[in-house]
């Protein structure tokens, strides 16, 4: 079976990694092509250009709205989504695919109204807690919506519920293998780019605590080169292929992004969870809360969160150990879904 698909899911890593987790669990059922529409110059981009260059891709000049939304800049927006509405609409036309996977960000809404006013059926996952304003308004009119958390559910119109499936966030297991040359260590990440609070409330415990090995992902050269007087960290500036280190790792620091919180409910890695206050909606705490009741992070606030009170926590997340590995990653419950709804 030979499948057409078009995707869409960027400008961060939140949105494009579970989205590539679906493409590549669909890629071991079927033959596939791929249409992948990107922002330029965003990670979407630059990621799968390099990670999967049989792909076909297609750059898009957009950006996101300005908040509030009635924003005098946003009417600039929208004229470039008109704009690019057409391309994406030609290209999909020529492509002829046979449904859409969409990942949420800004890039999703056009691509959506495109295939929608083709014909095409639309699938779109949702990785947190509260819905981002684009996936709430394709849910609309989308063929299943897939959700991370059971809670999302009261986050969307009562009369999409039907069409809602609770999957969890699908995790990448089939990236680049890399060899971890060490075990038992915690696992500092700061989000796909980095966050300089992490990177620097860490250098303080650093400084503090030696009795663990520390594997820090901080997303800038600076970073990593200031980490590199600590003998117990292994500073990265990014490392793709996240999956292997996931494996090996005994816990974790992080922010709470959900395809974070995915990953480590899915390798049974337990965390303190340090949530973005600027996250919009404080979408990140919220997807934390929803983890914390799985028995899975300890939460942080950012105010709260203190040297000594961070090395407290990691000790008794030390002693807890890990969970059990989760049995089915939720890509592959994703796929199940649509092959059933497409064949």
């Amino acid at each position: 079976m030979r499948l057409r698909v078009i995707a869409a899911g960027g400008g961060t890593g939140g949105h494009l990694y579970p989205n590539l987790a679906i493409l590549e669990e669909l890629a071991n059922h079927v033959e596939l092509d791929v249409l992948y529409f990107v922002v330029k110059g965003k990670i979407d981009e630059k990621v799968i250009s390099s990670e999967h260059p049989e792909y076909r891709v297609i750059s898009l000049n957009l950006r996101g709205f300005s908040r509030p939304l009635w924003n005098p800049r946003n009417l600039r927006t929208i004229l470039k989504v008109l704009i690019e509405k057409s391309k994406i609409k030609e290209a999909i036309r020529a492509f002829k695919p046979d449904f859409a996977i969409l990942s949420g960000g800004y890039v999703c809404g056009p691509v959506a109204l495109a295939a929608r006013s083709l014909k095409v059926p639309v699938f779109v996952h949702e990785q947190n807690v509260i819905p981002g304003f684009t996936n709430s308004l394709i849910a609309h009119f989308a063929r299943k919506i897939f959700i991370s958390f059971e809670k999302s559910l009261e986050h969307f119109p009562k009369r999409v519920r039907d069409r809602i499936v609770y999957t969890g966030c699908p995790v990448r297991v089939h990236g680049k293998k890399l060899e971890v040359p060490f075990d038992d260590f915690v696992l500092v990440l700061g989000g796909s780019l980095g966050s300089d609070f992490i990177n620097s409330l860490m250098e303080r415990v650093y400084r503090l605590y030696d009795e663990d090995t520390f594997v820090h992902v901080t997303g800038s050269e600076e970073w990593r080169e200031r980490f590199k007087k600590f003998n117990h960290v292994v500073p990265y500036v990014y490392i793709n292929g996240i999956h292997n280190f996931w494996q090996k790792a005994r816990t974790a620091v992080t922010r709470g992004g959900a395809s974070t919180l995915g990953e480590m409910m899915y390798y049974g890695v337990r965390g303190l969870v340090i949530p973005w206050e600027g996250s919009t909606g404080s979408h990140q705490l919220m997807n934390a809360l929803e983890a914390e009741k799985k028995g899975v992070v300890s939460i942080l606030r950012e105010k709260e969160a203190t040297p000594d009170k961070v090395i407290e926590v990691l000790k008794d997340l030390k002693k807890k150990g890990k969970l059990m590995r989760a049995s089915e990653n939720p890509a592959e419950k994703i796929v199940k879904e649509i092959l059933g709804e497409i064949r």
